[in-house]
């Protein structure tokens, strides 16, 4: 092998025998070197594998949580809250992420109307079911809809950021059971 690299140098550049051996004696650190460095480059470049997590999010989900930017007394009982499952005893949600990467949620919307200044009419809405296909990554759940924002899994707790104002809601909250 050493013999063909011999060969190659005579050719690249041109020298005979005679001038080889000096030309070796002058460069044979360089040449040293620039085989060293074509080892090093040709080591094995294996990346870490990436891990699949997605069994982590997959299970079912109670909604526990419709936060509002600011709180409401739609019970009327003297305290007002920014989580409307604390307002209203209609308000339920469930939500199923299956193993085959499709999703099914049962959701009672929240009906909101500006009253006047920060006071708003809000009571329970239609059901509505919604599915689709999700994807999973970095604890970051997609459920690949329009009408939903991307959920990040924390712990046990799925949480969809809306974050608008009223009469919009700013995140949902659901908790595996």
């Amino acid at each position: 092998m050493l013999a063909t690299y011999y060969k190659i140098v005579l050719l690249i550049f041109n020298v005979g025998l005679t001038d080889f051996n000096i030309f070796m004696k002058k460069y044979t650190y360089y040449l040293f070197t620039c085989l060293v460095l074509v080892f090093i480059s040709c080591s094995s470049d294996d990346s870490e594998t990436a891990t699949d997590d997605s069994a982590l999010v997959i299970g079912t989900y109670s909604l526990s949580e419709i936060n509002v930017n600011v709180a409401q007394d739609v019970d009327e009982d003297g305290t007002a809250s920014n989580n409307m499952l604390d307002e209203l005893d209609c308000l339920n949600g469930t939500l199923t992420i299956n193993a085959d990467g499709t999703w099914d949620l049962d959701l009672v919307e929240l009906d909101i109307t500006s009253v006047t200044g920060d006071f708003y009419a809000i009571r329970c809405g239609r059901t509505n079911n919604f599915t689709g296909k999700w994807t999973f990554q970095s604890s970051v759940l997609d459920l690949n809809a329009s009408n939903f924002s991307a959920m990040v899994l924390n712990s046990s707790v799925l949480i969809e950021g809306v974050n608008e104002d009223l009469p919009g809601v700013l995140n949902r909250k659901f908790v595996k059971q």
